[in-house]
């Protein structure tokens, strides 16, 4: 989960899912309905919200929670129970039917779908059709599918996510009747859209060998979009790229224990210039906890990484540092 991939109203959900129980109706009354409506709707969208990115969200907010490590997870059940409880029943009653008709959107549609047999279904459809359909449902998923679509497919299909800006809720309303009638379910209109930062969100996902292939055949059709993607791109080891200042800002918010994990599968360069902005204590202290973790699953590694990297995002849109990556090919893990 990127939190720079997250609605306003994902964010307002999250920090409803956190918020201790006689706190939740203080926030859905001073919402409109319309907001209660989508905020809720985020709730059931929502499956698992990790603690780092829950942390960034809740640092948004005024009011920090007490213990924001908690472990928070949404779904339906948790949306109605919310609305139930904290609102009077006329309104619990008017915005559960809205509940309901979210529920019947493109991501809604899809996910109960695996990824290989979405692909196979839209493999027939325009390019750009596809392209607005992926911009609907989680960059995990969406990267998945796009792993799934033929060969000559993918690049085209990237290539027109990150060249979306708009699209007009008639259109939309078009597309969504569409997957409704091809997936069998029925569907309503939307508002989310693309653009490079989602197709990035989706490349970063997609392994590395598939990825250089899709991105060059990108850079073959629009070389302007691919470096667009390219810059959006972001993994642990580009964050060697900040300089001294920030990067000693940016070790201050790491804990000891997620760099140690972070640095198992750190490149050369990213070890050295770590240790470089630790004192000699601190530097001694990650190097005993690397060798004290033992052998560990790349995924559980790969996670803190991209826990550590949202950290770094979010140093960056506060101004307290700056993250240059280029235009290399060097930036997908």
């Amino acid at each position: 989960m990127d939190l720079e991939a997250l609605t306003g109203a994902e964010k307002v959900a999250i920090v409803i899912l956190s918020l201790p129980q006689e706190g939740v109706r203080d926030v859905l009354g001073q919402l409109s309905d319309e907001e209660v409506e989508k905020a809720l709707a985020a709730v059931s969208r929502l499956e698992e919200i990790p603690p780092g990115v829950q942390d960034m969200v809740m640092r948004e907010f005024e009011d920090a929670l007490q213990d924001r490590d908690m472990h928070i997870a949404g779904g339906r059940k948790r949306a109605l129970h919310l609305v139930r409880t904290h609102l009077d029943e006329a309104r619990a009653d008017s915005i559960i039917a809205s509940l309901g008709r979210d529920e019947l959107r493109i991501d809604w549609t899809l996910r109960a779908y695996r990824p290989e047999f979405v692909a196979n279904r839209l493999r027939g459809e325009h390019p750009q059709t596809i392209a607005v359909i992926l911009s609907q449902i989680p960059a995990e998923r969406g990267a998945k599918v796009i792993g799934a679509l033929p060969e000559g497919m993918q690049a085209e299909v990237v290539l027109r996510l990150a060249s979306l800006d708009a699209v007009a809720n008639e259109l939309m309303q078009d597309i969504e009747q569409g997957v409704a009638k091809l997936f069998q379910r029925k569907n309503v209109a939307t508002t989310r859209v693309g653009g490079a930062k989602a197709a990035a969100s989706v490349m970063n996902r997609v392994p590395k060998e598939e990825g250089n292939t899709i991105l060059e055949g990108v850079d073959m059709r629009d070389s302007t979009v691919a470096l667009s993607i390219r810059k959006r791109m972001l993994t642990f080891n580009d964050l060697v790229n900040i300089d001294r200042r920030g990067f000693q800002t940016f070790l201050r918010e790491i804990s000891t224990e997620d760099l140690a994990v972070a640095m198992k599968t750190a490149s050369q360069e990213m070890q050295e210039k770590v240790f470089k902005n630790l004192s000699s204590r601190a530097a001694e202290q990650i190097k005993e906890e690397i060798e004290l973790l033992g052998p560990m699953k790349l995924a559980d590694v790969e996670k803190v990484q991209e826990q550590i990297v949202e950290v770094a995002r979010h140093l960056e849109s506060e101004g307290r540092l700056s993250i240059d990556i280029g235009g290399g090919e060097d930036v997908l893990v």
